[in-house]
């Protein structure tokens, strides 16, 4: 009986890592379809690569956008390897795209899509387990404006105490 769960347990585990290890499981993973999201997930994929911008209250910023997960999602790291470093993940659920914002002020806002134009792709707090919105600090929403192809702008919207609050001017990034 033990053989057989140890068998089993080693059977899982190499289903598990079969895209990480081995010559034939790697062809197997490369042979899957490109990922292609929403119209919005693939704005956001423009912004894959290291930007710079300028804030009065905060100086030099940068941000990283990355592809992880087969392409699927969208990775933004702000400020890496400082007090002030942040995540943002962004992917399609049932085609709309959604935001999780893993923020310094120790919680995890989730946003949806609630407004895209040609040139702007606007999020708003959507139900976030463990997060009271009449008490606790949060980031509410956020507005990326694409300048050009090396530019993009972004609005950032704050919560406290249950009513908006100032969350800084704009800033403006740019592509590195």
């Amino acid at each position: 009986m033990n053989n057989t769960i140890r068998i089993l347990c080693l059977a899982a585990l190499a289903a598990l890592t079969s895209c990480q290890t081995g010559k034939s499981t790697q062809t197997a993973c490369m042979e899957m379809p490109p990922y292609k999201g929403s119209a919005a997930f693939e704005r956001m994929k423009s912004l894959v690569g290291k930007w710079t911008g300028e804030s009065p209250e905060m100086g030099l910023m940068k941000t990283e956008f990355r592809l992880i997960a087969g392409d699927s999602v969208v990775e933004e790291r702000f400020a890496a390897g400082t007090p002030m470093e942040m995540l943002s993940v962004y992917h399609d659920v049932d085609g709309k795209l959604t935001m999780t914002h893993y923020c310094m002020l120790r919680n995890q806002p989730r946003m949806k899509l609630v407004k895209q134009t040609a040139d702007s792709l606007t999020f708003d707090l959507t139900t976030t387990p463990g997060l009271n919105v009449q008490k606790d600090m949060h980031m509410h929403g956020a507005t990326y404006t694409f300048v050009d192809a090396n530019h993009f702008k972004v609005e950032g919207v704050s919560w406290k105490d249950g009513k908006a609050s100032p969350c800084g001017p704009p800033v403006i990034f740019t592509r590195q």
